[in-house]
């Protein structure tokens, strides 16, 4: 599989950046946040998973070796280890780094936010865990088509133990019809797997991989025994849409089997990363699953 280009030497080249997020679909950085504010949120979320018996007994928690309890997201068991790791006002602190906001308020060319919803993805071994299956996340964000989704890998991430794939150039499919899968998201989008455009790196704490809402994209299989920690957040800018959801807008993820914000935060020192700023307009949502779903232009991607 090819490697993803590194874009840390154009960084603060904003057109330049446009012009690579419009023909590939993605932006890779080598260390981006720094390593030491990604590795204290790792081991703050390696302490609940240690203490929720998600680490196998007698290792280091920093090894991130997984137990047999260690469960796939959304199964019998997951929701009292994230509910914690959604409580920990550190994860949260990670999606509204000047380094993301800066970044993505000059592609998208105005001020951005992110979306509360922020993602911890806890990925245990395979086969006992179905990896994200690729897709495009346009059908389950909604609302403004230039949202740009951030991937973080919080623990070392090389390809055999699940790391992100790209498929580069893939917006300019469109959006792809689906079909139920296994894994998180439970849909998948009608893509080529064998093209030889997909994209994958060896991911470190640090690195920031950014696409848009229509790039084509999923994980690999965990051929190892560690956990797989990452995070994905979401960013669109003030004066967009954004979809209502149907259990209230702005909730975190998972919720309500993962308790409403009110609940998490106590006694956060602030909630500014989980609030959506005043003057954002909503819309409603459309089924994810319709063969044909409505699309508004974009201003990075060409249909």
């Amino acid at each position: 599989m090819k490697e993803l280009t590194d874009s840390s030497a154009v960084l603060h080249d904003t057109a330049v950046l446009r012009t690579r997020l419009s023909e590939d679909g993605y932006l890779f950085f080598r260390e981006l946040l720094p390593s030491g504010v990604v590795d204290d949120v790792r081991a703050q979320i390696a302490r609940i998973l240690s203490d929720s018996n998600w680490l196998a007994p007698g290792t280091s928690a920093d090894k991130l070796i997984a137990s047999e309890r260690a469960v796939e997201e959304g199964s019998p068991g997951f929701f009292g280890a994230y509910t914690a790791i959604q409580s920990t006002e550190a994860f949260h602190q990670l999606a509204v780094r000047p380094e993301l906001l800066g970044l993505t308020s000059r592609l998208l060319g105005e001020e951005s936010f992110a979306h509360p919803a922020h993602i911890c993805r806890i990925a245990p071994p395979s086969p006992g865990a179905s990896p994200t299956p690729i897709h495009q996340d346009y059908r389950f964000i909604q609302g403004c088509i230039d949202t740009l989704t951030t991937w973080l890998p919080l623990s070392a991430a090389p390809p055999e133990i699940g790391g992100l794939r790209v498929f580069a150039g893939s917006p300019r499919l469109g959006v792809l019809p689906v079909r139920a899968a296994d894994g998180p998201g439970m849909m998948r989008a009608e893509a080529d797997e064998e093209h030889p455009e997909w994209r994958t790196a060896s991911y470190r704490p640090g690195d920031v991989l950014l696409f848009g809402s229509l790039t084509v994209h999923g994980a690999m299989p965990n051929r190892t025994r560690q956990l797989r920690v990452s995070a994905d957040f979401r960013y669109q800018a003030v004066s967009a849409p954004m979809a209502r959801d149907v259990l209230g807008t702005g909730k975190p993820h998972y919720h309500p089997d993962v308790p409403d914000f009110p609940t998490l935060t106590r006694g956060w020192a602030s909630t500014t990363s989980v609030e959506i700023p005043p003057g954002v307009h909503f819309v409603d949502r459309f089924d994810p699953r319709l063969d044909e779903v409505p699309t508004p232009a974009s201003r990075f991607f060409a249909s």
